[in-house]
């Protein structure tokens, strides 16, 4: 057998098939990549719901402007603590008995008739109202007490105050850190109204030249018993929220405050609806989406790395490109082996081997088939039924059967001078 035809018989022998449990491997890292990227996006989405809160002082909000962290330490020590958005429920249980009314935010959303309301409510129970850092809005609720608008005589306060006063709660507390509003009694002297953490500081009577008058209800944080309603205004936020409270005496000074009573009433007013700014385009977007599109980015960064180093750097040839004729038999064998192209290898196999016959038989190329097969039973003394068979009209339908002609192709060739 020559080497020609038993490459070409071997090819068609054997299978280069890629093994379906290869193709199934390769597919599997793609689809566990997607199931991967999927179930990060899901956990996004259920992380960052568009329930989660983020406005300054909520009482539910987890974020540094929080106050969520308050509210959780209260009732972890007994305080039962209502919280909520809904003014009517608000009022409803600031209707018990022992209860204190916190208003954290948004005091310019609540009109006159409904401080007027909440006010009656709790003078009538006896209950006590707090504010957190109301600015002028403090007026609507008090003409008691007001901003401190003469300031302080120091320019830039000390980073920590002192309580300077003789309410129970501020000396307990101690040091707080310093806020950037101070409040004072309207008129000197008022009655019932105690004021601690002033930014002067304690025992102060002068400061830059300037003078502070002894004994002035003024500072950060100013309880009022004396009016129709024990109001606290808590002039510095950052003693209730999430990032600060941990600071100083900042959580003694809000816990102690708002413990005072059993019942702790946590109120967020609302704008209205035609109150509010009109949405932008991404209010209207889903926070999962947008987490969702973040993660596209890195992923998709990571894919095209992949395809672009998938098939390597491009190789540089030179242009004719000679394939030697061994590789063409390798590859026409392996792609007729790929089909299972028995006809179209054997259909090669007698060109090629009645080719190579009339060359040694000095015959011309375009000599026809039955005048080769005539002069190659002329030569060799073989039945012309048996090379018309050979040659001709033999079928294949198996690997065995292709193998058992090349053998008879070779055979008879090899009795050609």
């Amino acid at each position: 057998m020559s080497a020609q035809l038993d490459v070409a018989t071997r090819g068609t022998r054997s299978s280069t098939r890629i093994p379906f449990g290869t193709r199934m491997r390769s597919v599997g890292v793609w689809i566990t990549a997607a199931i991967v990227i999927l179930i990060v996006v899901i956990a996004m989405m259920v992380l960052t719901t568009d329930d989660e809160v983020d406005e300054p002082l909520h009482f539910d909000s987890t974020s540094r402007s929080g106050t969520k962290a308050l509210v959780e330490t209260l009732r972890a020590h007994g305080v039962e603590v209502t919280t909520t958005e809904d003014k009517k429920t608000a009022r409803t249980a600031a209707a018990r008995p022992d209860t204190t009314l916190l208003i954290p935010a948004n005091t310019d959303a609540l009109s006159a008739g409904d401080i007027n309301g909440f006010e009656f409510t709790l003078r009538k129970h006896a209950n006590r109202l707090a504010l957190v850092d109301p600015g002028a809005n403090v007026a609507s609720f008090t003409d008691r007490i007001t901003v401190n608008d003469n300031g302080s005589p120091l320019s830039t306060p000390d980073p920590v105050s002192q309580p300077d006063c003789s309410a129970p709660s501020a000396r307990a507390a101690g040091t707080v850190t310093t806020g950037e509003m101070e409040y004072a009694e309207t008129a000197k002297g008022t009655d019932g109204i105690t004021a601690c953490y002033p930014f002067a500081g304690p025992g102060v009577t002068e400061v830059d030249g300037a003078e502070v008058a002894p004994g002035s209800a003024r500072g950060q944080f100013v309880t009022d018993t004396g009016g129709p309603v024990p109001l606290t205004v808590i002039g510095n936020p950052e003693w209730v929220t999430n990032e600060h409270i941990d600071e100083e005496g900042n959580a003694a000074l809000a816990l102690s405050t708002l413990s005072e009573t059993d019942h702790l009433v946590v109120y967020y007013p609302q704008f209205d609806a035609d109150e509010q700014p009109p949405p932008s385009l991404i209010d209207y977007v889903p926070r999962w989406f947008l987490a969702g599109a973040l993660w596209l980015i890195p992923c998709t960064l990571v894919l095209l790395l992949v395809l672009g180093r998938r098939f390597g750097p491009l190789a540089v040839e030179r242009l004719p490109a000679i394939v030697p004729a061994v590789e063409t038999v390798h590859g026409r064998a392996a792609l007729s082996s790929r089909s299972h192209d028995r006809a179209g290898a054997l259909h090669t196999l007698r060109t090629a081997a009645l080719l190579r016959i009339a060359k040694r038989l000095a015959l011309s190329p375009d000599a026809r088939m039955p005048d080769i097969l005539d002069r190659i039973a002329a030569t060799t003394g073989a039945d012309p039924a048996l090379l018309h068979h050979v040659f001709v009209s033999a079928p294949v339908r198996t690997d065995a059967e292709l193998t058992d002609l090349v053998h008879q192709l070779t055979q008879i060739e090899s009795e050609i001078p």
